[in-house]
């Protein structure tokens, strides 16, 4: 057997699962109500599509996170990995079909969010909506889906049990996601770094919080979209507006935050599979 075989395997496995079914119907389920829903308030569907990127960055990561967290730690608990390994498996084998099949359905259900969300604009909204900037927005989009997967899948395969998976990924969710660039002023980065920075007296520089905020797959994903995405936007949004005058700081930059999403999309895993080549499964 070779990873290929592992992942048809784990497909077959999990194709018939309520949690696989259950995170693509609600993702696509809450794209297409939100879509429809402010077809009525925004002419443009650009618009809504600000609306769209927090549903991918705070609440899709949460979706995925029942999959992803049994990926290796589910068979570990069963002891269903003895039957994956006794076969002429490496680890690395069975580790890169785990992640094929996890990748797989997070960007499947991440494209097919898009697909909806484009289907619904075209039908309910006043302007049709643009392909190209929907066809840019299902690639970031499925970057970061990537780019959680990979990490969710990593802390599967670096710890021993299902209990602490789960705690892992809802930790890397809140750090890297909800606490990065979340909502709530008193409980996110930039106000723990105003904090820590006003202690000795000193300033952190707006570049370099720039940069920091970007270091994050969500706060990547995010810096993305302004250019990328949401450029030379149809109508007077204010939403959409207030990224115009963003200053050239290196962490507001495309590339870089597209080279961010994939660094976590590659070396996520990568780590966490040389924690699994050498943990005692016994």
């Amino acid at each position: 057997m070779s990873a290929p075989t592992v992942a048809r395997t784990d497909f077959r496995s999990i194709r018939r699962s309520y949690v696989v079914v259950g995170v693509a119907a609600t993702f696509v389920a809450i794209v297409a109500l939100a879509f429809l829903g402010s077809s009525d308030v925004h002419p443009h569907p650009v618009r809504t599509t600000f609306g769209f990127s927090a549903l991918v960055a705070w609440v899709f990561p949460l979706l995925l996170a029942p999959l992803a967290y049994l990926a290796v730690a589910g068979d570990r608990a069963r002891g269903t990995i003895t039957y994956y390994l006794g076969l002429p498996n490496t680890r690395a084998d069975y580790f890169g079909g785990k992640y094929a099949t996890r990748a797989a359905v997070g960007a499947a259900t991440m494209a097919l969010g898009v697909v909806v969300a484009f289907v619904v604009a075209l039908a309910t909204y006043e302007h049709a909506p643009d392909a190209g900037r929907f066809l840019m927005l299902g690639a970031l989009s499925t970057l970061f889906a990537l780019s959680m997967v990979g990490i969710f899948v990593a802390i599967s395969a670096s710890v021993g049990s299902r209990s602490r998976a789960m705690m892992g990924v809802l930790a890397a969710y809140f750090v890297l996601s909800a606490f990065w660039i979340g909502p709530l002023p008193a409980l996110n980065l930039d106000t723990v770094l105003d904090a820590v920075a006003s202690l000795p007296g000193v300033t952190i520089s707006d570049s370099t919080m720039a940069l920091i905020g970007a270091l994050s797959p969500a706060g990547a994903y995010f810096n993305t979209l302004p250019e990328l995405v949401w450029a030379g936007a149809p109508g007077q949004y204010e939403a959409l507006a207030q990224f115009d005058d963003a200053p050239d700081y290196l962490g507001y930059e495309p590339w870089f935050n597209v080279a961010v999403m994939a660094a976590w999309a590659v070396g996520a895993p990568l780590v966490g599979y040389l924690r699994f080549r050498s943990a005692e499964l016994g």
